[in-house]
């Protein structure tokens, strides 16, 4: 149903997402193309286009070279497509920061860039503290994302920690209009297991209890903490750890051969959303200690399946998850241990529960579709 609070939605439209680059295999950034197809499918017809992924698929490059060989998929062949193809749309989106030198090939009076984070940026420009890698390139290709940025018109950020690295980046000229706009899930969590056909999820959940941990192996994820606190809590052999998302690193691999806690550490790869809900409703907690993020997805979904977070205080985390968490700095394993053992008690466990089940209130969709109905009303 059209809005009619906004005049730019008074007729059916015709939207342009633009996605990642399929190769590059950034799961939560095409979750997040498809959110907003749901959202702009609404107002009028909705066409997603990503780069394609041409040269990193001819069989004579070594695959060390394909992220090189990426960038010019990226910025070299895909541009001149845009530049037509964007002028056949009534708006434009491109769902993620680091696509943002499209602006460039964008009307810029119909485009609109969501900011995940700015981490990269920082990293590139010399700041260790966010922990990301930067390549040789990464100074060059983070130029242009915050260059792009800077053209556009009209830009959404995930949290209000990022819209700070934003300004203090140098950002935010005065023609543009910002919203800092919280992303809802983009799937649906139950609390109760038994609601997921267990029969189907096709992994045994550990005997004893376990500490979840969902994404990446990226040294900002801070699965290192983790192992550390498996070792920690490791002389009872009370708790098991799962990394749920990407698979074991080389070290992570060590680990699990050579130390002695090694049989409590296991690894799912790429879960379906049904296992991935399971595992949250049978965890005794969501361990979160990342170094920086820009928003934290895994937050809440793990409210919203009724398992207890442990988070870092880092960037947005404490912003996203609200109350509904318990905290300790990135690096303070005893602290992330307290509040393992905390969590056995059933009156603060079930409290912790409760309070992040109403933390999930600021994170509606209705919120979501109505910030971004104004940013695009503005432009």
């Amino acid at each position: 149903m059209i809005n009619l609070k906004f005049p730019f939605f008074s007729r059916k439209r015709r939207f342009l997402i633009v996605s990642n680059y399929v190769a590059d295999n950034q799961q939560s950034m095409i979750r997040f193309s498809s959110l907003m197809k749901s959202v702009y499918s609404k107002y009028g017809s909705v066409c997603i286009v990503s780069p394609p992924v041409f040269l990193t698929r001819l069989p004579f490059f070594p695959k060390k070279f394909n992220k090189y060989l990426a960038y010019i998929d990226k910025l070299i062949i895909f541009p001149p497509y845009l530049l037509v193809l964007s002028y056949f749309f009534d708006l434009v989106h491109i769902g993620d920061h680091s696509n943002a030198f499209y602006s460039f090939v964008c009307p810029s009076n119909r485009t609109i860039i969501t900011c995940h984070d700015l981490l990269a940026v920082r990293a590139a420009m010399g700041d260790d503290t966010v922990a990301c890698e930067s390549s040789f390139l990464g100074p060059i290709f983070q130029f242009l994302v915050m260059t792009g940025l800077r053209h556009t018109k009209a830009i959404g950020f995930d949290s209000k920690a990022t819209f700070q690295d934003y300004l203090k980046l140098g950002g935010s000229p005065n023609s543009q209009n910002h919203k800092v706009i919280h992303i809802p899930l983009n799937a649906s969590f139950v609390s109760d297991p038994i609601l997921l056909g267990q029969n189907e999820l096709n992994f045994e959940l550990p005997k004893t209890p376990y500490l979840l941990m969902v994404g990446s192996a990226q040294p900002r994820k801070n699965r290192k903490l983790a192992l550390q606190l498996l070792e920690s809590l490791g002389p009872t052999g009370s708790y098991n750890l799962i990394f749920a998302g990407e698979g074991l690193t080389d070290s992570e691999v060590t680990f699990k051969k050579s130390s002695k806690f090694g049989c409590n550490l296991f690894s799912v790869v790429s879960p379906s959303h049904e296992l991935l809900n399971s595992l949250y409703c049978n965890a005794h907690a969501l361990l979160f200690p990342s170094i920086s993020e820009g928003f934290g997805w895994p937050l809440i979904e793990a409210q919203s399946s009724g398992c207890p977070v442990i988070a870092s205080t880092a960037t947005s985390i404490p912003e996203v998850a609200g109350r509904g968490a318990l905290y300790a700095l990135p690096n303070d394993v005893d602290m992330f241990k307290h509040h393992v053992i905390k969590l056995e008690d059933f009156v603060i466990r079930t409290r912790m529960i409760s309070l992040g089940f109403e933390n999930l209130n600021r994170f509606d969709l209705d919120t979501f579709t109505c910030k971004y109905l104004e940013l695009a009303s503005s432009l």
